[in-house]
């Protein structure tokens, strides 16, 4: 009876346990990631030359700010042409004012960070031009080759 008691007492109080197994397996997963590399261009700020007539300096644009945004650690190129190695500079004349001025790039090429990083579109025209216009002042608002394209070839 002493026995049964004591059995009794152990049971409630948690002290007599019997091990409960559940049955396991297990099995693993392969994961599978197909990445497609990416580069993006921000919004290339708009360029702006001022420019008189015979001036004897060279006049310089503002503007032409930019970021690029690649896939981590790929490398990529940019210019102004659409090929395996971009063109750097673009020499152009305004079909409307018959200015001629050239761009070229602060670099030519980048590594993605995954991040945006910063470049510049420079902007030269050179001396001594006459341009065309016939009033006072004009704008180059009527050029069809004012818009320039910029490529990022990775």
């Amino acid at each position: 009876m002493k026995k049964i008691l004591l059995w009794s007492l152990c049971t409630a109080l948690g002290l007599l346990q019997f091990p409960v197994h559940a049955a396991s397996d297990s099995a693993s997963v392969t994961v599978s990631i197909n990445l497609t590399s990416k580069c993006v261009f921000g919004t290339v700020a708009p360029m702006v030359f001022t420019y008189t007539s015979f001036q004897a300096t060279a006049a310089t644009a503002t503007g032409g700010t930019f970021n690029v945004k690649c896939t981590n650690t790929m490398p990529y190129k940019l210019g102004f042409t659409n090929t395996a190695t971009p063109a750097a500079t673009d020499a152009v004349t305004d079909d409307a004012v018959n200015l001629a001025y050239s761009l070229s790039l602060s670099a030519g090429t980048g590594t993605g960070s995954g991040v945006d990083q910063a470049y510049t579109v420079a902007g030269t025209m050179a001396a001594a031009q006459a341009g065309t216009c016939l009033t006072a002042t004009c704008t180059n608002t009527a050029a069809t080759n004012k818009t320039r394209t910029l490529y990022v070839v990775y």
